[in-house]
């Protein structure tokens, strides 16, 4: 259902590179989410968020197993058609 938020030529770039188009990306959050246990996500929690027009940006932490991450976006039509992503775990 993620997937479905991006436009067919979306870009996200991480720390372990950049993912381009559907199946990359739904890649990318497969391996992402396995990473985070229900204790985790019970405790996801929104630090920071500024929206300017089509871009946003969003702090966050999901602790025990994110200590924070960020990402940014670019929404258009939307779609996102540009998120870059970056974590410090644990």
């Amino acid at each position: 259902a993620i997937v479905s938020d991006f436009s067919e030529d979306a870009m996200v770039f991480t720390p372990n590179g950049a993912f381009k188009g559907p199946e990359n990306i739904r890649a990318f959050f497969t391996a992402a989410l396995e990473m985070l246990n229900p204790e985790s996500m019970s405790n996801l929690a929104v630090i920071k968020q500024d929206i300017d027009g089509e871009f946003a940006y969003v702090l966050w932490s999901a602790k025990p197993a994110v200590s924070f991450a960020g990402d940014t976006f670019c929404v258009r039509n939307g779609k996102i058609v540009l998120q870059s992503f970056v974590t410090q775990m644990g």
